[in-house]
């Protein structure tokens, strides 16, 4: 099959230009600066898991040998656990 690109495409993906880094404070919009000092974000954010590139080796070659066993119902088991964890822990106290 041969695509023709004389014919406009029916989905159109917005062009995205770099952001400019700000230079000074009073170029921070309004929004922005009503949000606090960048300490108590970057204390917000979680740790990175520790990586494990031996892991991600013995993976990478299970795959390629096609050794590589998926078992979606615990998968979906342990996802289904995760979001009840994290919709009690953000519960309010009745």
């Amino acid at each position: 099959m041969k695509i023709d690109s004389s014919i406009p495409s029916s989905t159109s993906l917005p062009k995205t230009q770099p952001k400019k880094a700000a230079s000074s404070p009073a170029s921070v919009p309004a929004q922005a600066a009503n949000v606090g000092d960048a300490s108590s974000v970057r204390s917000a954010e979680p740790t990175p898991a520790p990586f494990d590139s031996k892991r991600v080796a013995e993976i990478r070659q299970a795959v390629a040998d096609g050794r590589l066993q998926i078992d979606a119902d615990k998968i979906a088991g342990r996802l289904l656990d995760g979001v009840q964890e994290l919709l009690a822990k953000n519960r309010p106290a009745a």
